[in-house]
């Protein structure tokens, strides 16, 4: 039986669970928050039940404090993040990405900023750490407030400091496919005290679950933990397809996060030193064996960073080589993905002109992406594996 590689998945253990058991009955949620304090140095950090809800957190504590109305963030990353835009009556505007670093391009943002911008959002996809310096300058020349979305570079830092840590608020998740899960969560980190001061309000209005609601998270928890081991992905491989998401989200659900994932949490920070290097060194072994091949295009990484990747990226110079490729490594057991197919200006009607596109490097980008697993279930010999099919898929 040959055994199938998920793209995704933290190493959750039963004495992690275990663990957060335990802390269900006590007050584990001030632990993981202390936890969270002194991975970022920052004075306030808050959790939620996503990061889509710690974004839309943020933005309601801004508006508390500025009546401009604009949130600036890249045309490709997560579509849902127009949703806490949108739901905070706020309006989204697109900028263009790099297609050097695959992340925001700093002469795009420049371009969108006018009177009515009230902040920037830099991004740091794929774990890629984002040029912070460029956009803080940028920010403080406008008065702008910068919301950091590290929500899948947890681990990654910037001349030794966090991703996350760069702007006036920033925000991680702790989603099922990041770079540590809890099955789902969001926090968020400021040392402002106006913004914390609101933050905080909003939290205590989270709702909170009821019992069964909680078991079911403890539960999925579980489930996932298991479902990520590549034995269980392959017997059960039918039915976790299934739960997959497939449809586009029009809406998000907001609440308190549990003890139980807090406890869970603080487990798997004892141990993230050895998944995130674990990450760090699977993507540079990548990066490494693929850097100068023709025909793809791999992301420039800025001085004095270290990338925890949450999967690799690759942008390939044809579409159907692309293709080629995805079949060749799925069908070799690895789940390679290519992520959002579209960027987010062709998912929502944001009133931009399709047909004159605006973005088109995050157009081209999205039609050329392949990602790599590169998560502790991944080794040397598998990711070997991918780089052999590449080569001679380009080598055709």
């Amino acid at each position: 039986m040959k055994l199938l590689i998920p793209s995704a998945g933290t190493p959750v253990s039963f004495t992690d669970i275990a663990q957060g058991l335990t802390s269900s009955f006590n007050q584990s949620t001030k632990t993981f928050e202390s936890v969270i304090k002194t991975y970022t140095n920052k004075k306030y950090c808050y959790f939620t039940n996503s990061g889509t809800t710690a974004f839309y957190v943020i933005l309601k504590a801004l508006k508390t404090i500025s009546r401009k109305t604009e949130v600036i963030l890249p045309a490709y990353t997560a579509p849902s993040l127009i949703l806490p835009i949108r739901k905070t009556g706020l309006k989204p505007i697109l900028c263009d990405i790099s297609l050097k670093t695959f992340n925001m391009d700093i002469q795009s943002i420049e371009r969108c900023i006018n009177k009515n911008t009230l902040c920037i959002v830099p991004v740091h996809m794929f774990g890629l750490p984002m040029n912070t310096e460029d956009v803080a300058k940028i920010a403080q020349q406008h008065s702008l407030f910068v919301v950091e979305d590290a929500a899948s570079s947890l681990g990654t830092t910037i001349q030794n400091h966090p991703t996350g840590t760069f702007g006036e608020a920033g925000f991680y998740s702790f989603n099922r496919g990041k770079n540590l899960s809890t099955l789902s969560g969001g926090c968020i980190v400021t040392d402002s005290e106006d913004i914390a001061a609101a933050i905080k309000t909003e939290c205590a209005s989270l709702p909170k679950l009821g019992f069964v609601s909680k078991l079911k998270i403890a539960a999925k928890l579980i489930a996932l933990a298991l479902a990520v081991r590549p034995l269980f992905y392959t017997i059960f491989n039918d039915l976790i397809s299934k739960l997959k998401y497939t449809t586009l989200h029009t809406d998000f659900d907001s609440f308190a996060y549990t003890k139980f994932q807090a406890g869970v949490g603080c487990a798997l920070f004892e141990q993230a030193s050895k998944i995130l290097n674990k990450r760090y060194d699977h993507g540079m072994f990548l990066f490494d064996m693929l850097a100068h091949l023709k025909g793809i295009k791999l992301p420039e990484l800025i001085p004095h960073t270290v990338p925890v990747f949450n999967q690799f990226p690759i942008m390939f110079d044809d579409e159907n080589v692309k293709e080629i490729c995805f079949e060749k490594i799925n069908g070799s057991g690895i789940e390679s993905t290519k992520l959002y197919p579209d960027p987010i200006h062709r998912v929502y009607n944001l009133g931009y002109d399709l047909n004159n596109d605006p973005f088109p490097n995050a157009t081209y980008f999205s039609r050329r992406l392949l990602l790599i697993p590169t998560h502790p279930m991944m080794n040397i010999e598998k990711l070997s594996r991918v780089v052999n099919i590449i080569k001679e898929s380009l080598a055709v």
